[in-house]
């Protein structure tokens, strides 16, 4: 049994070599070997075992997700299948017994909800929710990642909420993506997984406040939102620039998106701030060379630029050290 068990840790071992490369036939080499670990492991005795049952439900796991890679809706199904087959032999183990037990059934559901989030929003809010509950839960206490993993699911239920394209998921939507920020808090500094889960909990949450402001109609004060998307926008910012500064840039498509939405809000209720929030984020000594003269920056500064020509010759003298005017604006 125990020769069994190892053989089918070999062969679930070469499948997630080959899951993390680039080749799109590497994944389908990688779903047979995760096929020949879920057989051998299928003839085990597993009732007797929760370690054989748990071991089974990974090869269940593995399998859904190289079938949720390519995206196809036939595979869909039946990565939810392979996703059901493994929440099944997890639910049944004795989750107080071992971390391992509901940090991985916490992982199905939220990869189940991710597999759904573009099919079926109701459902992947489900996943994302049921995920949540076993995390928070006390037989989660001892998982040691558990913060970080907390504050994954919060983002992701951020997302499939303001998916849902109507004003209570708006609601719901800021209010996960405030918990994720706040679960990562202390971490995302010098983890670089917790700073991308708060990265994107800010982009949610920004995209949520903007919805919020087109909808809001004040007369001479300006709307309490405006003051929460600023903080969220410049605090994602700061984070990106300490990353960068470390030799980090995975963080730029989000801070160029943060960029234009800190600069639009404060262009539509703060111009008088505008012009030290895009110098700010136009320093290099604060970031990377690389990181202001990146297209995205660069294309947002410009933006900055045209929006200071309407407004105050102060501000555009203040940003065309930063802008070339001539280049065009986009």
């Amino acid at each position: 049994m125990e020769e069994i068990n190892a053989q089918a840790s070999i062969f679930m071992e070469q499948g997630l070599r080959l899951m993390d490369g680039t080749r799109p036939e590497a994944i389908g080499a990688a779903l047979g070997y995760f096929d020949r670990a879920l057989e051998l492991r299928r003839g085990l005795p597993i009732e007797t075992s929760p370690m054989l049952r748990y071991d089974l439900a990974a090869c269940w796991l593995n399998r859904a997700d190289a079938l949720v890679r390519p995206g196809k809706s036939k595979q869909i199904q039946l990565a939810l299948c392979a996703y059901d087959e493994a929440i099944a032999l997890l639910r049944d183990l004795p989750l107080h017994e071992d971390s391992r037990f509901p940090r991985r059934l916490a992982i199905a559901h939220q990869n189940r909800g991710l597999a759904l989030q573009s099919h079926a929003i109701a459902a992947a809010i489900e996943g994302f929710s049921r995920s949540i509950e076993i995390l928070e839960n006390e037989h989660a206490a001892r998982i040691t990642d558990r913060l970080y993993l907390l504050a994954a699911v919060w983002m992701n239920l951020a997302g499939a909420r303001l998916a849902e394209e109507s004003t209570q998921g708006e609601r719901l939507a800021e209010e996960a993506a405030r918990r994720a920020v706040t679960l990562v808090a202390d971490l995302e500094t010098d983890d670089v997984h917790a700073a991308e889960v708060g990265m994107k909990a800010r982009h949610v949450l920004c995209q949520a406040i903007a919805q919020r402001l087109s909808e809001t109609h004040m007369h001479g004060r300006i709307p309490d939102a405006v003051h929460e998307a600023t903080d969220a926008a410049e605090c994602g910012l700061a984070l990106a620039r300490r990353w960068e500064k470390n030799g980090v840039d995975r963080f730029r498509s989000i801070a160029h998106d943060l960029f234009l939405f800190g600069m639009r809000v404060y262009a539509g209720y703060q111009p008088q701030f505008l012009a030290e929030f895009v110098s700010e984020n136009m320093d290099p000594a604060q970031s990377s060379l690389n990181y202001v003269e990146s297209d995205g920056m660069r294309s947002a500064a410009r933006k900055a630029y045209k929006l200071a020509r309407i407004g105050s010759s102060d501000f555009a003298d203040r940003v065309s050290s930063r802008v070339d005017p001539s280049e065009t604006f986009a």
